[in-house]
């Protein structure tokens, strides 16, 4: 198959498909690294968990399956015993069934800026015009009072900045929302790295009367194969047709997968999230390190997030980095497409995945450091 050039690639994942059978790749933010011992001990069990999930009602299974995870970091408000949580095969359904439901009831959108390529095209693909929401100003509860704006978008951590919102930003901006009769749509799907206590979102959000949406994710915390459950929590006076337009999708997900997200949230809960945040954290180390010198640098704050931008010295631009190292065998991600509403801006950094053994990652900062060094 001929290899793309640079200008014909269109989105962030078709670079991420380019670096599937690379050399070195640190592109997607998928969980790439080694199972742990407890963890490989989980997957040893499949063909029991296969034939256990198969003779548990599906309903049982499903909610138990959603109870583990979401009670694991910290989501004890989620509306799981009300029917209000629906699983998907993954986050980017979950995001599409999100965007096609408001499409019925807005038009504008206040999206957080920069984000993931993929959600500003899901929701421009249903015809949804978007205002880009700063992450400074959000940091302080602050929503633009644009008139027409329908709803507001967040991705919380952020990717690729590793940006929180702390809650009582939060707690601002979704009163913000109730006077504005706005729908406040949160995607959560990095949820799972924040080292700190983690407030319970969703009694937070009941507390404001909000009618908020809430997207999760178990696919970017445990390396299994893209085997991976997305949920959608809504609020109880939540007007849009969720369950209807992800009915015209699936029938139910995997038990299988069920079974596997309920063994690995236990997991979590049991020290598997603590030797996460410590790879993780020892990954951004071990990038931190090796820039020294070079001219590039890891923007602060730290993030606990499996992803870190890097900014490049002012010399270069990330697109034709980008090229010369996938030239010489290591994938990363150019930022422009992040910078979904300023894509010049973008072009000052490159992100590089965490969640790889550190080996792997310490081999992609070398070679990194290497490049940058001799292009001075």
């Amino acid at each position: 198959m001929p290899s793309e050039n640079k200008q014909f690639v269109s989105n962030l994942t078709r670079y991420e498909i380019l670096a599937l059978d690379g050399e070195i790749n640190v592109s997607d933010g998928h969980p790439r690294q080694g199972p742990s011992t407890r963890q490989q001990a989980i997957i040893d069990r499949l063909p029991q968990l296969f034939r256990s999930s198969a003779q548990e009602s599906f309903a049982q299974l499903e909610t138990r399956a959603q109870r583990a995870f979401l009670h694991s970091i910290g989501q004890y408000g989620a509306p799981v015993d009300e029917g209000r949580v629906l699983s998907c095969y993954s986050s980017s359904v979950a995001m599409d069934v999100v965007a096609r439901s408001l499409a019925e009831k807005c038009s504008t959108i206040g999206l957080i800026h920069p984000t993931f390529d993929n959600i500003p095209d899901l929701l421009r693909g249903w015809g949804h015009r978007l205002v880009p929401l700063e992450e400074a100003e959000l940091a302080d509860g602050r929503v633009p009072t644009t008139p027409e704006l329908d709803a507001v978008f967040l991705t919380v951590p952020n990717n690729p900045t590793g940006f929180h919102i702390g809650p009582d930003a939060l707690l601002s901006i979704a009163e913000h929302c109730v006077r504005r009769g706005l729908v406040l749509v949160l995607d959560t799907c990095f949820r799972g790295f924040v080292s700190a206590e983690r407030e319970d979102t969703y009694r937070l959000l009941d507390r404001t009367g909000a009618q908020y949406v809430v997207i999760e994710d178990t696919g970017k915390l445990w390396p299994l194969s893209e085997l991976k459950l997305g949920l959608v929590a809504y609020s109880e006076n939540c007007s849009l047709a969720l369950r209807e337009h992800l009915s015209d999708i699936l029938l139910t997900v995997s038990p299988l997968i069920l079974a596997l997200v309920a063994e690995f949230a236990e997991d979590g809960r049991e020290g598997g999230y603590r030797r996460l945040h410590s790879l993780i954290a020892a990954n951004r180390r071990a990038l931190t390190d090796a820039l020294a010198g070079t001219g590039a640098t890891v923007p602060g704050p730290t993030a606990d997030v499996s992803v870190s931008l890097v900014e490049l010295p002012a010399h270069l631009t990330a697109r034709d980095v980008w090229q010369d190292l996938r030239n010489a065998g290591l994938h990363v991600l150019p930022g422009g497409h992040f910078f979904w509403a300023d894509a010049p801006r973008g072009d000052r950094y490159i992100r590089v995945a965490l969640g790889r053994d550190t080996e792997v990652v310490e081999k992609a900062a070398g070679f990194l450091r290497d490049y940058l060094t001799s292009a001075k």
